[in-house]
């Protein structure tokens, strides 16, 4: 039975207490795997996730964290061919209610121990009220895996800040990496782990169960850390993937992968890649499944009256990078682009946050010269994507979208970007932001020293060699201020990275 909590019990002291209870309860022949996650929330839904050991069926119960409202139970079934995972949507919920569930899974007479986890619902559209949320991405990446008895720290941090929710915002797996005992910086060592990756010539992309298997081990891998799983027990997340859910640099509509244009079964790569993501993540069906039952990551949430939340997809649409950049070139696709741009067009929250895994004026890509730019930026080269983004930048000019803010991580390194320019020729220019973050555990890349011009870009704040994320605070009391920083592997904030925004 779910245990209720007395009113006069705060929210801090309740999630201490929570946590001490975390891996409460025996196992009886099947066994929680890799803990627990919440994600997708609104203001009258949740979704949650687990996996088992072994073919079950997952039981959650669930009910306000405070209070003697009689909990409720739904179920999932966790099959072999999702890896034992699986996902319930808790619906009717309550706006703005910190929610306590408990996880177990039922295998005929066998019954796994309880695992709790807690999230709070998003505050209704019209309610004012402070929101906090934190970004970042790039986790196992180049090596830099779990470290024995130290795991990924960062996540402890990460969780004491105690936001609202989280952006996974990309590459929360390197699928082309692996994880030897031996890391690559002088000293790190890994908790080893038997797992290729996935462009390894001894993997058979013509195998559609191998290739899901690789990249459902390296999804467990990472979220077999204690830290990790604490985190996302007591933090909802929002999932969106980069490149390295799949293999780097990649776009989901190619036939073939450029860096090894002769191997065959591309596709097939691609197609794993993101089934393993689909499971491995707290979707809600609702918000992703289309009319014809395909899936798709872009969607929206609106965090009362401060805040709505646009997240992007930036691989399933996209032309070939190598393409020469034109108003044919796409990252986005049309569908996904007009999407935000009514989105944007129709919002009346005050800050619109743009969850996009590549930067706007950062060039990236490996071995661009031969492969292309990867994000939007052209730099020196003339194979980016700006045609489309002056063209989605001009719709948010024309339209008087005000407080715009890009997130985005991919480029192993923070950074901070003031953007003002009258973009579509009417004499009133348009002032918006981007704010980078990460990486969690990944190569740490030195900061940005080079940006595209084209949408005239102001470095306001630049630090690499760190792990690190990003947070942002939208506060009723200080009238809608937008509050963000960078902070370290420690929690601490990076000097220079306080950015102060008053709506407009």
């Amino acid at each position: 039975m779910l245990r209720t909590f007395s009113a006069s019990i705060c929210v801090g002291t309740y999630i201490s207490i929570w946590s001490t209870l975390l891996f409460a309860g025996a196992a009886h022949g099947i066994e929680i795997s890799h803990g627990v996650a919440s994600g997708d929330v609104t203001d009258s839904s949740a979704v949650v996730w687990s996996r088992a050991d072994a073919a079950a069926t997952m039981r959650v119960t669930y009910g306000p964290a405070i209070g003697t409202t009689e909990p409720q139970t739904v179920e999932a079934v966790a099959a072999a061919n999702v890896d034992f995972t699986a996902q319930v949507l808790l619906t009717s919920l309550t706006a703005d209610t910190l929610y306590r569930y408990e996880v177990e899974f039922v295998a005929g007479r066998n019954k796994s121990g309880v695992v709790a986890g807690v999230f709070r619902t998003a505050p209704a559209r019209e309610t004012a009220q402070t929101v906090t949320l934190i970004w970042s991405g790039d986790l196992a990446g180049q090596r830099y895996c779990r470290r024995p008895g130290i795991g990924y720290r960062i996540f402890t941090p990460m969780r004491n800040f105690r936001p609202d929710f989280f952006v996974a915002n990309g590459d929360m797996i390197y699928a082309d990496n692996d994880c030897p005992a031996q890391g690559i910086e002088p000293g790190w060592q890994n908790v080893p782990a038997s797992f290729p990756g996935i462009g390894d010539p001894a993997v058979n992309w013509q195998e559609p169960a191998e290739l899901e298997e690789v990249f459902n081990a390296h999804w467990r891998y990472n979220r077999a850390d204690q830290q990790f799983q604490t985190f996302l027990a007591s933090v909802p997340m929002y999932a969106q993937w980069d490149d390295h859910e799949v293999i780097n640099d990649f776009g989901a509509p190619w036939q073939t992968y450029a860096p090894q244009p002769d191997r065959m079964g591309y596709p097939n790569v691609v197609a794993a890649g993101r089934k393993s993501f689909w499971a491995y993540h707290p979707f809600d069906p609702n918000a992703t499944t289309e009319a014809d039952g395909s899936r798709r990551i872009y969607r929206s949430y609106r965090w009362g009256a401060h805040l709505e939340l646009f997240i992007l997809d930036a691989r399933s649409y996209r032309s070939a990078n190598t393409d020469a950049d034109s108003s044919a070139k796409t990252m986005l696709g049309s569908v996904q682009l007009e999407w935000l741009k009514a989105g944007l067009a129709a919002s009346d929250a005050t800050w619109k946050i743009i969850s996009n895994d590549v930067p706007l004026s950062v060039p990236t890509g490996s071995r661009a010269d031969e492969f292309g730019r990867d994000a939007f930026a052209s730099g020196d080269l003339a194979s980016g994507f700006e045609t489309e983004l002056l063209d989605l930048v001009r719709h948010i000019d024309a339209h008087n979208v005000r407080n715009v803010v890009f997130i985005a991580t991919d480029v192993h390194s923070a950074a901070q970007l003031r953007y003002e320019r009258d973009y579509d020729g009417d004499g009133d220019p348009l002032l918006f932001h981007e704010l980078i973050a990460g990486p969690l555990s990944a190569i740490k890349g030195p900061a940005p020293v080079s940006l595209d011009p084209t949408l005239g870009p102001v470095m306001l704040y630049a630090e690499g060699a760190l792990f690190n994320y990003g947070t942002i605070t939208v506060s009723t009391a200080h009238a809608g201020q937008l509050r963000a920083d960078i902070r370290d592997e420690s929690g601490d904030v990076r000097p220079g990275s306080e950015l102060k925004l008053d709506p407009r």
